[in-house]
């Protein structure tokens, strides 16, 4: 159980208050690389079925950001894009 009684809260024992080890909060901007793994991703989508089939073919805008937050040891990740592509199907 996470709380006072673990070797990691240290916070109340220091009179700076530092984030030893980015235990309580720490965040990452990762939008480029995010950005890339985006397109990338959605470049890959095929959609098939018994009336025909939808690719998307380019994408020509993608707005946006991404973040990597940890609180306490968990991974939290945010996200906002916005995107224009461009598909084919039939």
């Amino acid at each position: 159980m996470w709380g006072e009684g673990d070797p990691r809260w240290i916070v109340e024992a220091r009179a700076d208050a530092t984030n030893v080890n980015n235990w309580h909060w720490s965040a990452r901007m990762s939008t480029n690389a995010t950005a890339t793994a985006t397109i990338l991703c959605c470049l890959g989508v095929r959609v098939e079925g018994p009336e025909g089939f939808c690719q998307l073919t380019d994408v020509s805008k993608l707005d946006g950001e991404a973040s990597i937050n940890n609180r306490k040891g968990k991974l939290i990740f945010f996200y906002e894009w916005q995107l224009r592509a461009s598909w084919l199907g039939q």
